[in-house]
């Protein structure tokens, strides 16, 4: 079975074109834009099929006209258009196994996925990562299990070079029984990146990755919360808690940048951030949220839900650190190096302490 239910635009001689102008794209923008996916991943969850799709772009009209099937009966799509994703919506009160859609001459068609019960009630955690260290990645589970009482893992990979098992691997040593760990595979773009104002404006894949797990597997989650590998959220008790206590089953939370220590050499794990700046410098929120709670009908983005009104408003007491040499340097390579103008952060230090040393 594939992990998505991805359908391409290949033979139809339809293709996604930017909405971004040639002068604000970088000199690869079109080698990483996703010109050919038509959807990411089909669900049916509560008498509904949903097609999660980079955003439509020029394809709007053509899929608003396209005749659309499930198991061969024919059914009407509605397509609601949102910052970097779309959603085809298609009635059946039954689950079908198959979808179909016809534009012209062409015709298209992937399996359907059913919504996963198996995580139904569970505070859990939910990633896009690629190839990220798979020390990162137990460190960054075990933090938040022994912190804030996760309980299972949604973790979609982008094709990284070790494979879905090695992510799994990773994910049990961190305390998370098999069970309870969806690990995903999709080596569609993650997408261009702009230059300003448009630099994230066409990175389609987190967000229909995100809204393609919680239609299918997250819906009746306890909790999820939303984060980084990089990133390791704090607050007083735990963070699902304050979700689920919250009075909208939301809570949002900034975060702030951290670094390992002036002069450091060696492999930069989350243990070795333990210092910061002064003054501290701040980073987009991140979020934990109840699925199925009032806020339940928007759509979620990667720092906060689509077309949430006055976002400050659900700011919460908790936070994040951002661990700058957490990374591959795949967005900004100079964030390997170690910053030396750095104060001691006597929170952060106390809190990595419950992660593994390793090896410089």
């Amino acid at each position: 079975m594939q992990d998505f239910a991805t359908l391409t635009l290949d033979g139809s001689g339809l293709a996604r074109v930017p909405r971004v102008r040639d002068a604000f794209r970088e000199e690869d923008y079109l080698e990483r834009f996703d010109a050919a996916t038509l959807w990411v991943d089909a669900v049916w969850r509560d008498g509904v099929v949903r097609l999660i799709c980079p955003r439509l772009n020029n394809l709007r009209g053509a899929v608003a006209g396209a005749l659309f099937a499930l198991d061969g009966r024919a059914v009407r799509g509605r397509v609601r258009n949102y910052d970097r994703h779309s959603v085809v919506a298609l009635r059946c009160h039954e689950a079908p196994a198959r979808v179909s859609v016809e534009i012209g001459g062409w015709r298209g068609e992937s399996m359907v996925h059913r919504a996963d019960s198996g995580l139904d009630g569970c505070n859990v955690l939910v990633t896009l990562s690629k190839d990220n260290d798979p020390a990162w990645i137990e460190d960054w589970v075990r933090f938040h299990v022994v912190h804030h009482g996760a309980e299972a893992v949604v973790f979609v990979d982008n094709g990284s070079a070790y494979g879905a098992e090695v992510i799994r691997a990773a994910i049990a040593r961190a305390g998370i029984a098999p069970e309870m760990a969806r690990v995903l595979v999709t080596d569609l773009p993650y997408g261009p990146r702009g230059k300003k104002p448009y630099a994230n404006s066409e990175l389609f894949l987190q967000f229909c990755v995100l809204n393609a797990v919680r239609h299918r597997f997250l819906w009746n989650a306890r909790a999820v919360l939303n984060c980084d590998i990089d990133e390791l959220v704090f607050c007083e008790g735990s963070i699902f808690d304050r979700a689920v206590e919250s009075r909208f089953g939301y809570v949002a939370f900034p975060g702030y940048w951290v670094h390992p220590e002036p002069g450091f050499e060696g492999f930069p794990s989350h243990r070795t951030h333990g210092y910061r700046e002064d003054p501290r410098r701040e980073c987009p929120d991140k979020w934990c949220m109840v699925p199925s709670g009032p806020l339940r009908g928007f759509e979620w983005r990667q720092h906060r839900l689509e077309r949430l009104p006055f976002p400050s408003w659900f700011r919460g007491a908790a936070g994040f650190w951002h661990c700058r040499n957490v990374t591959n340097g795949w967005k900004l390579l100079k964030r390997t190096r170690v910053q030396e103008a750095t104060v001691p952060d006597a929170a952060l230090q106390q809190a990595v302490a419950v992660l593994p040393q390793r090896d410089a």
